[in-house]
Order: structure tokens, then C-alpha cells, then sequence
């Protein structure tokens, strides 16, 4: 058991590299997807914002167009009440339309004065937005470089592991207890072994009950921790 212990100490040297390279390889494209999906969504509510305030100032228009027209129906009845052979009631009904056709106007001139000024503020938000994803672009682009250079760095590194590891040999080591390794090593991140020291868990610190550092001295089985499932070794 001793021996198996040892060929698998070996093993771990180098896989618990080989486990925080491919975590970066993970890791990187991770965060590049996440960054991009930021600038998308900048870019998504820029033209959102674009979208809105070009609506609004559509608002607007139509607005000042339908002032217009009242404007001139206004002076239209303006014209028809200051002549001379108007009847009373026809003046009565000019005159009630005519007011009401002021305060249309006067409604519409403060909508569509509400309407610019939210135009003339979403375009200062808009031009602050640009900014911000122009600045954005910048810095994802350097990030983008930054993260091709590193993965290819990992890729380089992870080449080399392998190639090192390929070199030990797993012979001797029965079946099950490299399974058992295997599984370990990818449920605890790259470490599936822990050194047993004073009654204590170097991986996890629990404290261990001595007849299990006494059934691994014996070194005639594979013990591991009852807290964190480690396989245990001890010099």
C-alpha cells in the first residue's frame, strides 16, 4: 500500500497543476462571455435610450403640427366673429370654440415644451451613455487581449503538465484506488490527497480518531478521512 500511496503522491504533484490550468481555461472564456454580454447590454440600452428619444421628439411634432392647425382655425373664427353681419348665437358659438381652442393651444405648447425638454435630456443622457461604452469597448478590447495571451500561456502550460505526467506510470496501482483517485481529484479541486499529522487532517484540519491513523500505519489498506474523503498519507 505504501508503494501505491507513494506512485499516487506522485500523481498528485502534477495533476493538482494540471487542475488549476484547465481551471483557467474554464475561467477565462467564462469571463470573456460575461464581459461581452455586458457591452451587448450597453449597447441594447443605448439604442433603447436612441429609440425612445427619437419617439419622443416624434411626440413633439405632432404636437406642434396639431397647434398649428388650431392656430389657424383659431384665427379663422377670429376673422368670422369681427365681421359685421354675424347673428348672436353664431357669435356665442364662435366665441365658446375660440376659447376652447385656447386652452387646447395653450395644453399643447406646454406638452409639447414637456416633450423637447425630455427630448433635449435624453440626448445629454445619450451622449453620457456613449461615453461610457466607448470607455467600455476600450477596456473589454484590452481585456480581450489580455485573455488570448493568457489562455494561450495556460494552453502552453497545460501542454507541458501532460507531457510530464505522461511520463509517470500508473502501473501497480490497482483499479478501484485510481478511480478512487480520479473521483476525489475532480470533487475536491484538484487535491485527493492529505498528509494525516498529529491526529489532523492536513487538508480540511479536522481532528481524526487515532485508530485510523493507527489502520494507516499499518499500511495495509487505503484510509481516508472521514470528514473531507481525502486518502491519507504520512512520512
Amino acid at each position: 500500500m505504501q508503494e501505491t500511496l507513494q506512485a499516487l503522491q506522485g500523481l498528485q504533484q502534477i495533476d493538482r497543476h494540471i487542475f488549476k490550468v484547465q481551471a483557467e481555461q474554464r475561467r477565462l472564456p467564462e469571463e470573456l462571455a460575461l464581459r461581452t454580454t455586458k457591452i451587448e447590454e450597453q449597447e441594447a440600452k443605448l439604442q433603447e435610450m436612441r429609440t425612445r428619444i427619437r419617439g419622443v421628439r416624434s411626440e413633439a411634432k405632432e404636437i406642434e403640427d396639431l397647434t398649428v392647425g388650431m392656430r389657424q382655425r383659431l384665427r379663422k373664427l377670429e376673422s368670422e366673429s369681427n365681421k359685421g353681419k354675424v347673428d348672436a348665437a353664431l357669435l356665442m358659438s364662435y366665441q365658446h370654440e375660440m376659447r376652447k381652442l385656447k386652452r387646447n393651444i395653450s395644453q399643447a405648447e406646454d406638452d409639447a415644451l414637456k416633450k423637447m425638454e425630455a427630448g433635449d435630456a435624453g440626448d445629454a443622457n445619450i451622449v453620457t451613455a456613449e461615453s461610457q461604452l466607448e470607455l467600455a469597448k476600450s477596456v473589454f478590447d484590452e481585456f480581450e487581449a489580455n485573455v488570448a495571451k493568457e489562455l494561450e500561456e495556460a494552453n502552453s502550460r497545460f501542454d507541458e503538465l501532460q507531457a510530464d505526467r505522461d511520463k509517470l506510470s500508473a502501473d501497480g496501482i490497482e483499479t478501484d484506488h485510481l478511480e478512487l483517485y480520479r473521483r476525489l481529484l475532480e470533487i475536491r479541486e484538484g487535491e485527493a490527497l492529505a498528509e494525516l499529522l498529529d491526529g489532523h487532517c492536513q487538508a480540511c484540519f479536522v481532528q481524526i480518531p487515532k485508530n485510523i491513523g493507527v489502520r494507516l500505519a499499518r499500511g495495509t489498506e487505503m484510509v481516508q478521512c472521514p470528514s473531507c474523503d481525502r486518502i491519507f498519507y504520512q512520512y
